[in-house]
């Protein structure tokens, strides 16, 4: 044990030895030493932010008590750190700009560490889901140990060198968006920040060279390029890419139209990361209508994206002020949305805002006095908006600027869009609760909008059998109309659904009567003229099921019904009646054959094989058997008898159908043998 730790001490002061030789200033690291603290330096380490320790100083330092090494950020090793604390978020990173992650790169507990070299002053700070190392700060390097994990190298590429611009690019992707570039009091879009040849090339050798071919072209899509420039870019690298793992070798043509269709599905796809067009989805719309009773946040969403912003985009209040007016919002309003009662939902904000340091080519404000320079908001993308309002994702219906112009035009715009997706056929206070409106404003839209309704009737024809499920009125009933039902004669009249009136019209009209149930109307929008009324048949079972549902005490069925549905179920049991097969022989007719004739013909029978291997079958009497055997041989004649249980219940069979007084055709025998 006492030799191993010497080993890895004497690894750990060799590391520092050659870094420090490669012009990096290290420091000790208590590590193990102190579980409390395992990331605390264990000596001063100001002065080591402006000069490198000497190899007495690093041998003196590193006692073996240690077990890991840290290595000081910013000008004195030129050294930029970023740290990923999540690698999903590195995953993303690397998605977004490849040209930066091909740099030595340290794999951490929770992510991983990506190494730059440069000149330049970046103060330390964080970032969502990170921090940048720089100035006054320091990282732990391989090969430290804490708590059982080694810190390792995962690529030993060497660190890329970063100038001004480059690191413009990274601070701005890390505090406001990948695709846009802040400036003071202006957002550049700049979709050629991503490189997504490099995308391409990275993904080709984890996930193969079509999918990621389909990948790095729907990300193009999604930032603005055109098919002409992705086939352009990708097409040639796509015929050059060699296959992952054992595939036939392809002519160049054939790689080129692979990869022409591959971009292709991936431009008529839907919008990357995400199902269905884009834009706010109708559930989104609808949730924020209802629970905020305003339409200012959902037309702010609306309008943003109809202004070309894509998801993700930092936006400064003025320009969100100059792109809320255009759609006729003010300034309180968007103030309302952004920083106000409407921007916040259930405990969260629905547009995630920033206050942004880094604005401008002259570095971050390195001693942070003073309020930020800015506050930028970023455009949510659909998955936020689902997860903070608690929805799931539906289409988007298509909005113009002139539909957001008043909260009327926007609700109008949503029920128009609704009816012409759908054509829905549901009650009017539904239509109303979607939007947050009444169903007087419906019927308002409804006639603005030129909508048809057609008024949808259930029938059932009323008989002698049917008059049962009408309701009886009796004294304790007040009121003298059945609302929602009623009866209706061949000429258009209408009576109250009561059974005595039903009786009555019954015996004067005959069968020409009907029991009519109002549903939900449809609605649609076209230039075809839609029927006033539209009838549908139903059933008695439906009438009933809404009388229950009304809260109306449904009758009990009658004598009839209730035998018929005892029949039902026990033919539904005929069919596992068993059998049981006794053979035949010329002394054991009388034992097997009881005098009584009836019962065996009615619960067995009896049956032979004959030369074509045909069933014979017979009723099972006495004389019929010994003919049989005659005929067919002894031992070659079967009786076929039920067993007990199922004797009784073919008997209670017989027994509800003759109660019940109906017809129909009884269970016929299995044919096979238990």
């Amino acid at each position: 044990m006492k030799s191993f730790l010497n080993f890895r001490h004497k690894s750990l002061l060799r590391r520092a030895h050659n870094l420090a030789k490669s012009g990096y200033s290290v420091i000790p690291v208590h590590g193990d030493n102190a579980p409390d603290e395992p990331k605390k330096p264990a000596i001063k380490w100001r002065q080591y932010q402006k000069r490198i320790a000497s190899a007495a100083e690093i041998a003196a330092a590193f006692d073996d008590r240690f077990t890991a090494l840290g290595i000081v950020c910013g000008r004195v090793s030129r050294l930029l750190v970023i740290d990923f604390d999540d690698y999903r978020r590195y995953r993303r990173f690397c998605m977004h700009l490849p040209q930066y992650a091909d740099t030595y790169s340290v794999k951490t507990r929770r992510g991983c560490h990506l190494y730059f070299r440069s000149d330049e002053l970046v103060p330390s700070h964080q970032f969502d889901g990170g921090d940048i190392k720089g100035e006054r700060s320091y990282v732990l390097a391989p090969p430290s140990r804490i708590g059982g994990f080694a810190y390792r190298a995962m690529s030993d590429l060497p660190a890329i060198e970063l100038q001004r611009d480059d690191i413009d690019k990274l601070l701005n992707y890390f505090h406001v968006n990948a695709a846009v570039h802040v400036l003071p009091g202006r957002i550049i879009r700049e979709p050629s920040d991503i490189d997504f040849a490099r995308v391409y090339e990275r993904l080709a050798g984890q996930i193969g060279r079509n999918n990621a071919l389909y990948r790095a072209a729907s990300i193009a899509r999604e930032h603005g390029m055109s098919l002409h420039d992705v086939e352009s870019r990708l097409a040639p690298l796509h015929i050059k890419q060699p296959a992952k793992g054992a595939h036939r070798r392809e002519k160049p043509v054939e790689r080129l139209l692979e990869a022409q269709r591959s971009i292709a599905s991936a431009y008529r796809g839907g919008t990357f990361g995400h199902a269905g067009r884009p834009g706010v989805p109708n559930s989104v719309r609808e949730r924020l209508l209802t629970a905020q009773a305003s339409s200012i946040m959902p037309r702010l969403l609306d309008a943003l994206y109809l202004a070309g912003w894509k998801e993700g985009a930092g936006f400064t209040m003025t320009e969100a002020v100059g792109i809320a007016r255009r759609v006729g919002l003010s300034r309180k309003s968007v103030l309302q949305a952004l920083t106000g009662d409407h921007s916040i939902f259930n405990g969260r904000h629905i547009i995630s805002r920033r206050y942004v340091e880094y604005l401008d080519n002259r570095g971050l404000n390195a001693k942070k006095r003073g309020r930020p320079v800015q506050l930028v908001f970023q455009v949510p993308s659909v998955g936020r908006m689902l997860a903070v309002l608690g929805v799931a994702w539906t289409p988007s219906d298509g909005l113009r600027e002139s539909d957001l112009r008043t909260a009327k035009s926007y609700r109008q715009a949503l029920h128009r869009g609704y009816i012409q997706r759908l054509n829905p056929q549901l009650p009017m206070r539904n239509l109303a609760e979607r939007i947050g409106a009444s169903a007087r404003t419906i019927r308002r839209y409804n006639h603005d909008l030129q909508v048809q309704v057609t008024a949808c009737i259930g029938r059932l024809q009323i008989a002698r059998r049917t008059l049962s499920y009408l309701p009886r009125r009796t004294r304790a009933v007040e009121r003298k109309s059945t609302a929602g039902y009623w009866i209706e004669t061949a000429d258009g009249a209408r009576y109250p659904a009561w059974q005595h009136i039903g009786a009555k019209l019954l015996k004067e009209a005959g069968e020409a009567i009907w029991l009519c149930i109002r549903r939900p109307s449809r609605y649609s929008l076209g230039d075809e003229a839609a029927p006033a009324v539209a009838y549908t048949s139903i059933s008695a079972q439906e009438f009933l099921q809404l009388r229950a549902w009304r809260g109306e005490a449904v009758e009990k069925r009658s004598l009839r019904e209730r035998a018929a549905g005892v029949l039902r179920r026990v033919k539904e049991s005929v069919a596992a009646i068993r059998y049981q097969k006794l053979r035949l022989f010329f002394d054991t007719v009388t034992e097997r054959i009881a005098e009584d004739k009836v019962a065996e013909t009615i619960n067995g029978y009896l049956y032979a094989l004959n030369e074509q291997g045909q069933q014979v079958r017979r009723p099972a009497r006495r004389g019929i058997a010994y003919r049989m055997l005659k005929e067919f041989g002894e031992g070659n004649v079967f009786l076929a008898l039920q067993e007990a249980a199922d004797v009784a219940l073919n008997s209670l069979a017989r027994g509800a159908e003759g109660a019940a007084g109906l017809g129909g055709e009884p269970g016929a025998p299995a044919q096979s043998m238990a």
